[in-house]
């Protein structure tokens, strides 16, 4: 047993020393100091889906629904999740989530924020109009869109996700019995 020791030993300080030198996916250290960080916008619409289109991806006749959040997540070149945040519709339904002086651009999953992060529902301020919707996958994950404002060479870029929705919880029947 005691012939083990010299062995488990050696064993212990390689997987250390392995542990300390492995990347971790730490956007804040950079492998090279060159890299810029890159200011990440995204932005898009909630609304508030009318009863004749239920239960579908139509938004005829949809409102916009003021004060409903949104979460945006975004996955790091492991595709782990990097960070997230939620943001609150403005009086038009409309968000502008400011992801703020976020890491370059090769620490998102496949180094474009557009492949990393995704947009879904959060809550809605209206207990009449708060069942989720999946029109344009506000349950899945909206994927967000490159809007061809700012550049990501310059270290700024505005993307967007599709429409959201929420529908009422309750809808009067079309067919009378």
């Amino acid at each position: 047993m005691a012939a083990y020791l010299p062995l488990s030993l050696a064993i212990l300080v390689s997987l250390l020393a392995a542990a300390v030198a492995s990347d971790h996916g730490d956007y804040s250290h950079p492998k090279s100091g060159g890299e810029k960080k890159l200011v990440v916008q995204v932005e898009g619409m909630v609304y508030r889906q009318s009863c004749a289109h239920r239960n579908s991806w139509c938004l005829d006749g949809a409102t916009p629904l003021p004060g409903a959040k949104v979460t945006v997540t975004c996955r790091d070149r492991k595709n782990r999740v990097m960070a997230w945040w939620w943001v609150k519709a403005d009086g038009n339904g409309y968000y502008l989530a400011d992801l703020g002086d976020g890491p370059p651009a090769a620490a998102y999953y496949k180094g474009d924020p557009a492949k990393a992060c995704f947009v879904r529902l959060l809550s809605s301020p209206d207990r009449k109009c708060d069942d989720l919707t999946n029109i344009n996958y506000g349950i899945q994950g909206a994927p967000i869109r490159y809007e061809g404002k700012g550049s990501p060479a310059d270290g700024y870029a505005l993307y967007a996700a599709g429409p959201l929705a929420f529908r009422p919880r309750h809808c009067a029947p079309t067919r009378h019995y």
